[in-house]
């Protein structure tokens, strides 16, 4: 309660009479010395309440005459102190920085704001008070970091997981992505380890679908190495160079590499995702079961693999076969 007093005279002498001021607003219990503390849209339920001094707790000095440490934080104002109503969340593997420091104020006001959770900016731009904005900007960005869903991927205090992301490896990916783009009979190496981020660069890039490099968008496409940059950071440049190789590519009528003929042409050669899936198929060699071709028409492939060779069945050629050590002759 705040007391005014006012003096009144009269015959008997000197009356001092008491009145209560109402406070301004929920949780303004300091008699108008303090701003407000509880007008924006979010406020920490301790002020909305009016209960100071759950937080700020008074010690022998006399308060305003003493203007500090007339009312004391427990543990500084760190972590401690919230860790008095919350609870904890430095307990995890992996823990948020400001989180791990008791720095709790470095994200959150301790008595309101205009943002959920008292949140001192709302979306990716409360990352960017810290984080480098230049490394999560670029031209393709993750549509979480585009829409400022960082919390989408990212836990804000702890996790088990590297990162502070909320799942490990593919896991993480799946909570968005369809999960059948990572199942079938053959599954591209890095997403059967749960390693997308060999392909993929996780905020943003330059390249599109958060590609790491380069990697031609079209059908036909002339053949230039630096264009298939993303492939040949894993595979052998030697695949689509070398016309006759016994040991490059598996897939090859005799000595003669079946890659060089569909990738190696001046004018129209074959993006690799014209018959691979990057992520996983139905078929052997992630040798997908149709393809974007012209218009609305998807090119069906049905792919049979043997020991020694296979078969193509395609709507773009009559099926032709090849064998590795006895080279066939298709019509």
């Amino acid at each position: 309660m705040c007391l005014s007093f006012a003096v009144l005279a009269g015959i008997s002498g000197v009356l001092l009479v008491s009145q209560e001021r109402p406070a301004e607003a929920a949780g303004e219990m300091n008699c108008g010395c303090h701003p407000n503390k509880a007008d924006k849209s979010f406020t920490h339920k301790p002020v909305k309440d009016g209960e100071c001094s759950s937080c700020h707790k008074p010690s022998d000095q006399k308060h305003p005459k003493v203007k500090k440490g007339a009312f004391l934080l427990t543990d500084n104002g760190k972590a401690g102190l919230c860790n008095e109503c919350h609870e904890r969340k430095d307990i995890k593997k992996y823990v948020h920085g400001p989180v791990a420091s008791g720095d709790c104020l470095d994200c959150h006001d301790v008595h309101q704001g205009d943002n959920k959770f008292q949140l001192k900016e709302s979306g990716v731009a409360l990352c960017y008070m810290c984080h480098d904005k230049t490394k999560l900007g670029r031209k393709f960005p993750h549509p979480p970091i585009a829409e400022g869903k960082c919390l989408d991927c990212h836990d804000p205090h702890q996790s088990d997981n590297k990162y502070i992301l909320k799942a490990d490896g593919s896991d993480l990916c799946i909570m968005c992505h369809d999960k059948s783009m990572f199942t079938g009979k053959s599954i591209h190496g890095p997403v059967a380890t749960g390693e997308c981020s060999a392909c993929h660069v996780t905020h943003g890039t330059q390249y599109p679908h958060l590609l790491k490099h380069s990697f031609p968008e079209d059908f036909y496409t002339p053949f230039n190495k630096s264009q298939f940059e993303l492939c040949f950071k894993c595979h052998s440049a030697s695949i689509a160079d070398d016309q006759r190789t016994g040991a490059a590519t598996g897939f090859r009528n005799g000595m003669f590499n079946l890659h060089f003929l569909h990738v190696n042409k001046a004018d129209k050669g074959r993006s690799c995702k014209v018959c691979h899936d990057p992520h996983a198929s139905s078929q052997p060699k992630l040798i997908s079961s149709k393809v974007s071709g012209f218009g609305r028409w998807r090119i069906p492939i049905r792919y049979t693999k043997n020991d020694v060779g296979g078969t193509c069945v395609v709507g773009c050629h009559k099926p032709k076969s090849y064998n590795r050590i006895d080279p066939v002759v298709n019509p």
